[in-house]
């Protein structure tokens, strides 16, 4: 498939120490440039620091060998304290991007606070995991909520919310107010309208394309926004143009 832009994928993830063929395979043929991935291992919520700075490095790794494909978030526990700067600072050397945030603690947790400040001094994104679910929510998993205080907590952050923050009511008027956060499309349940509503709610410069790839597929995390019925500038901007703008921005 040939786009006449750059495609990027902003939330993608490596399984195990890699990226799996079948996922290089659907990129390539489905025009995917470049990926931003994070690495959470097993689904490990609250890892130890130890399994922090593992799947880490496996993620520089990956960047380290191709870094025209690939750039990295790395992945941090709040609950760890001020090892997490200690850390972010080892990624950054490392040629990590941003980093990756996902249930070990609410987005809104003070210990969140200074990790997402470092990364505001270096224009650095941060990919923060959100979904209001029906049933199922988890203990420290947040909402579009946490997410909008965080905003507000921390101004200059570039903030990520991911899955459109599971779109459930409200969601996109949550952050509405927030310019310094975008969304990314990821997620398996996101349809096609709603990403169309995203669109129209924050513009289309805060609506950055993601997969949730390896864990889900591409293909279709694809054709949900091109079935979103946007305009080609709209399209150029969600598919690749926002990220690569941010991408670039990052102070190294």
């Amino acid at each position: 498939m040939d786009f006449a832009y750059r495609t990027i994928d902003v939330h993608a993830h490596l399984m195990g120490d890699g990226f799996t063929p079948s996922v290089r395979r659907e990129a390539a043929a489905l025009g995917v440039d470049h990926f931003v991935v994070s690495n959470i291992g097993e689904y490990v919520a609250d890892p130890t620091r130890d399994q922090v700075r593992q799947l880490n490095l496996a993620t520089q790794e990956l960047v380290a060998g191709e870094p025209a494909r690939f750039s990295g978030y790395a992945y941090l526990n709040p609950r760890h304290g001020a090892w997490c700067l200690e850390e972010l600072e080892r990624a950054w050397e490392g040629g990590l991007v941003g980093v990756k945030l996902w249930i070990s603690t609410l987005a809104d947790d003070p210990r969140v606070l200074p990790i997402v400040h470092a990364c505001a001094e270096r224009r650095a994104l941060v990919l923060v995991h959100a979904w209001d679910k029906a049933t199922g929510q988890l203990p420290h998993e947040s909402t579009a909520h946490h997410v909008a205080r965080l905003a507000a907590f921390c101004p200059d952050a570039r903030l990520v919310m991911a899955h459109l923050g599971g779109f459930l009511p409200g969601a996109m008027e949550a952050v509405r107010g927030h310019p310094n956060v975008h969304v990314d499309t990821s997620g398996t349940v996101t349809a096609s309208g709603q990403i169309a509503h995203a669109v129209a709610t924050l513009g289309a410069e805060r609506v950055l394309f993601g997969s949730d790839a390896t864990m889900a597929c591409l293909a279709t995390n694809v054709g949900k926004v091109l079935d979103a019925g946007l305009d080609e500038e709209a399209a150029r901007l969600v598919m690749g143009g926002n990220a690569e703008r941010l991408l670039r921005e990052v102070l190294r």
